[in-house]
């Protein structure tokens, strides 16, 4: 499959993400076999197993560059990427992109991160799923903030998703869109507040993630080091 590998710092941040291009079209089978894992995706489409593959090629570049060579996270539970000892990290793709990055656990807290990237919804599309992702008060807020609606929404949907890939290896279960709200949005960031306990996270816990726009995509960054 062809891929073109580049790195950046995400905006505002000194988080390292590395980026895949990749053409799903030019995926071959035998490309799998790159991965340790590959048995597990027999059966997966092809372009299930093109993103599939991007995005442990992005895994793989963030480790190496955080000093860890050779390790292609494979699938743990709930199809979880398994992460090295002493890090944890994030993958996310849309169309033809995939993003992944890496941060190292920290003795006595509990660390995550969560990474993510969504294409812009259109308003027509953002009307009829707001409800599955927001409540009351959160449309509120969004319509109340600079951003057009559909965006705000986007962004909505994407930090919540970046949340729960923070969370989700301390919590140990699901948990949906309504677990947490979004409190705060501006320019660059957004807060959001958990609405009920999840595993060591308290209730009413706050995260702050950093954001940014292209236009097309947006993406969201959510890092966690609590006690």
């Amino acid at each position: 499959m062809q891929t073109h590998l580049s790195d950046y710092l995400f905006p505002g941040t000194a988080q390292r993400i590395v980026r895949v291009d990749f053409a799903a079209s030019t995926f071959e089978p035998d490309d799998l076999w790159w991965l340790p894992h590959a048995p597990l995706l027999t059966g997966a489409v092809t372009s299930r197993c093109a993103e599939h593959l991007a995005g442990r090629i992005a895994a793989s570049e963030a480790l190496r560059l955080s000093g860890v060579d050779n390790y292609i996270p494979g699938i743990g539970l709930h199809r979880a990427p398994c992460w090295p000892p002493g890090f944890t990290g994030s993958i996310t793709h849309t169309g033809s992109i995939a993003l992944a990055t890496v941060m190292p656990d920290s003795h006595g807290l509990y660390c995550g991160t969560g990474l993510d990237c969504e294409t812009i919804l259109e308003a027509a599309g953002a009307q009829e799923i707001a409800a599955g992702i927001i409540g009351a008060a959160e449309r509120e807020r969004l319509q109340a903030s600079t951003l057009p609606f559909p965006l705000a929404l986007t962004l909505a949907f994407s930090a919540k998703e970046s949340l729960f890939k923070a969370l989700y290896r301390h919590v140990g279960r699901y948990f949906d869109f309504f677990s947490a709200e979004i409190t705060q949005i501006t320019d660059d960031r957004v807060t959001l507040k958990l609405l009920e306990k999840l595993g060591p996270f308290r209730e009413s816990l706050t995260f702050t993630g950093r954001w940014y726009s292209d236009g097309v995509r947006l993406k969201t960054l959510i890092q966690a080091q609590t006690e």
